[in-house]
């Protein structure tokens, strides 16, 4: 019954671009950015729901087609690293996909895709797909190739890594891999075998949200964010640092849904967003600046006896301490810090005590900057102050809901092949480094040969100028699976064609709602084209390794990821997922039994552990690396700081070459205030150079006085390089500089100069 409903919704219309925007102004569509129809500014600036028709110069009349032949329907999960991770229906007729639409029946996901995966089809069948096996007959970087066998590609890596091994140890040799298709077996799982086999050197995969992840416990003893679904009953709702109309639009409805409740909505953030246009406040704040208004925040609410005293008698310890350590951040000290009017630090502070229950969120673009700890620390302190931890389901904390994640990947990384458990570890974050000698380790030791899968660094890794030049390396051998010919793929010697989703079986669990989620292989694999786990257990055994882990299929791996004590308890089978496509993991209100693990089993304002790795052991304004207080000297060459956040119509550099995509995006541009434009003679349309000590970039100069303030510029991430003027994109000129906890990344701690 419910898949023929589902083959219904599949069954198109032809409807005129008037009627179609009219019924998605009244859906909330436009808000959500989910049809793909506004540009990037029309995004942040007018995100809101259309109350008026648009007037076009032509319509055409609404048409309608005799029903077609229904095809079957298959389940995919979107496998991008993105809070949604949305359930996917796709219809396939004759062995192809003819229609996707997003599963309407989970809560999440409700019916539809984003303006990015609107354009699957062009993606999954894009004439430039990687379909064989190839080998580099250019120079490094030109991307020339010639089509070989399978069994010549793998003789040449086994041959190779072999090389490298007997004579420079396995360690030389690299894996780079993260955000391209996530998911526990091709992601998390499968591949890792065979490295651990190998004894090769381990990548710290730290550049989406380690930081924040790694502070989080020092307060509140573990991340436990609350159901998101729970937002729509919360009385105010604080996103902070987030921008979820770009990188969680299927999240934006519940917190519409809040405001519709009653509740108030409250956004801090450096850049106007979507959510921001119709928050009830936007506290549009200076980059890196949020410890320093937390601390502010904190001070007021406790000088006006607006903290939940018996919670904090019960179940928090340093509470002496925190009145100690806020004392300093007057009203005055922080809006000169932050550049947020007193009066709006005021009024916020007061909602914030006052407005029971309530749900504060941090997003993982705050902690990307060298600062990223201390200012989620601060924000930490928040929740418990005022008595909203664990006080219900609609109360707290969320900075995510990967701590409830239940697959176990563990038993497909062959752990137990790794002869040497104290192997060194790459930060991903410093690829360039580690490529060029920068890296102690790696002056000494060369990598020699590198493996990347699921990635795309020369558009996505900082410091680009250093990641050209280390693959640019004659003496690296480069292996690269892959969908398209990426600006990656042109520097591997080696191009080994890689399934999309649609081709292979995986199992995912998202990170915005409690949902773990089956992906149902929808067609066979194009060409010669293989998922990554058998990738990977092909060059093992080409290598000679016998183990039986490298005969796994991906149906055997999937269910060895289900069988974690969670899933199996809960009776989430292999069955179950697999016929309904996800279930939901049930939880208990996060915290709600008052049990902290931390030191102290309570709140820890004051943190002992904190203080031994060297940190305030309550909370401090620390500043970013790269600003006015931070590096004065640095600030009077390069006084705006550049912002990189995502934007909707990417994922990293994910669907860059699709020609619908690339037309809505046109050419990058950067961001600039009004009054940082005049000053520097540059008018709206203005080719200009946007540049640091790293290198520089061309863009196209779009004037702004809403979307950021004074100071700071923005350029939203990542074009493919090879695409756009100049062959370089905005990574050109970001930070490879870790972040102060956990090796996370920097990318918005960034000062710059913009000339004509």
């Amino acid at each position: 019954m419910i898949l023929d409903k589902i083959k219904d919704l599949l069954t198109t219309k032809l409807i005129s671009r008037r009627s179609f925007l009219k019924s998605s102004a009244a859906s909330g569509i436009a808000l959500l950015g989910l049809t793909g129809c506004a540009s990037e500014e029309e995004e942040i600036k007018t995100v809101e729901v259309i109350t008026e028709e648009p007037v076009l110069k032509e319509e055409a009349p609404a048409q309608t087609v005799a029903p077609r032949e229904k095809g079957t329907i298959s389940r995919q999960t979107c496998p991008r690293n993105c809070y949604d991770t949305c359930s996917i229906l796709s219809e396939v007729k004759d062995g192809r996909i003819t229609h996707i639409t997003g599963d309407p029946t989970n809560p999440i996901t409700a019916g539809g895709l984003c303006a990015k995966m609107n354009h699957y089809l062009s993606w999954v069948y894009h004439a430039d797909r990687v379909l064989y096996p190839m080998k580099r007959v250019g120079a490094k970087g030109e991307g020339k190739f010639e089509q070989i066998t399978w069994d010549e590609a793998l003789e040449t890596i086994a041959t190779k890594t072999k090389e490298s091994v007997d004579k420079y140890g396995p360690e030389t040799v690299l894996k780079y891999y993260f955000s391209g298709t996530l998911g526990f077996v091709h992601n998390y799982g499968m591949p890792h075998a065979f490295f651990n086999k190998v004894g090769a050197s381990e990548l710290a995969t730290t550049v989406c949200s380690e930081t924040g992840g790694a502070t989080v416990p020092y307060t509140h003893g573990k991340n436990l964010g609350v159901d998101p679904e729970e937002i729509p009953n919360t009385k105010l709702y604080v996103s902070w640092g987030a921008s979820e109309a770009t990188t969680n639009v299927h999240g934006v409805k519940f917190i519409k849904q809040c405001k519709e409740n009653g509740g108030k909505v409250v956004v801090i953030n450096p850049i106007r967003t979507g959510v921001a246009t119709f928050a009830d406040m936007f506290i549009q704040i200076k980059p890196g600046t949020d410890g320093a208004l937390a601390l502010g925040v904190i001070n007021y609410i406790i000088e006006n006896n607006l903290q939940d005293q018996d919670y904090i008698d019960a179940y928090t310890i340093g509470y002496d301490e925190l009145k100690t350590a806020v004392k300093e951040y007057t009203l005055e000290k922080v809006s000169e810090i932050t550049g947020v009017p007193i009066e709006q630090i005021e009024t916020f502070a007061k909602m914030y005590g006052e407005i029971k229950p309530s749900i504060l969120r941090t997003g993982d673009g705050l902690q990307r900057n060298s600062n990223g700890s201390s200012m989620v620390r601060a924000i930490t302190l928040l929740p418990p102050l005022v008595g909203t931890l664990g006080a219900g389901a609609n109360s707290g904390y969320y900075y995510g809901t990967g701590g409830y994640w239940a697959p176990d990947a563990g038993p497909l990384t062959g752990k137990e092949l790794l002869e040497n458990p104290n192997r060194r570890t790459i930060n991903m974050n410093e690829l360039g480094k580690a490529l060029t000698g920068g890296l102690e380790t790696t002056k000494e030791l060369p990598i020699s040969t590198l493996m990347v899968f699921n990635s795309n660094p020369m558009a996505i890794t900082q410091h680009g100028k250093l990641v050209r030049e280390g693959l640019a390396r004659e003496d690296l051998f480069t292996v690269v699976a892959e969908i398209f010919r990426t600006d990656t793929a042109d520097y591997a010697d080696i191009l080994l064609p890689a399934t999309t989703f649609f081709e292979c079986e995986d199992v995912h669990q998202d990170y915005f709602g409690l949902y773990v989620r089956h992906n149902s292989p929808a067609i066979e694999p194009l060409g010669e084209c293989k998922s990554n786990g058998d990738i990977f257990n092909a060059i093992a055994k080409k290598m000679g390794y016998t183990e039986p882990i490298f005969d796994m299929t991906n149906t055997e791996a999937v269910k060895a990821c289900l069988q974690s004590e969670t899933l199996v308890s809960q009776g989430i089978t292999y069955d179950r997922l697999k016929e309904n496509g996800w279930a939901k993991i049930a939880i208990d209100v996060p915290f709600g039994d008052k049990k902290f693990l931390t030191p102290s089993g309570k709140v820890e304002f004051y943190s002992e552990k904190l203080k031994e790795v060297g940190f305030h052991p309550v909370a401090e304004y620390v500043p970013t690396a790269e600003s006015k207080d931070g590096s004065p000297e640095l600030f009077e060459k390069y006084p705006l700081t550049l912002m990189t956040p995502h934007t909707k119509n990417l994922i990293n550099s994910q669907m860059y070459n699709i020609a619908q995509i690339k037309d809505l995006m046109g050419e990058p541009v950067v961001y600039i205030h009004t009054d940082d434009a005049s000053k520097r003679g540059i008018v709206d349309g203005d080719k200009v150079n946007v540049l640091n000590d790293r290198g520089s970039i061309v863009l196209i100069a779009k004037l702004t006085s809403t979307i950021t303030k004074k100071g700071t510029v923005l350029s939203f991430s990542c074009p493919w390089p090879k695409l756009v003027e100049g062959g370089k994109s905005i990574n050109e000129i970001t930070s490879d500089r870790l972040s102060d906890m956990a090796g996370g990344s920097t990318y918005h701690t960034n000062l710059v100069q913009v000339t004509k």
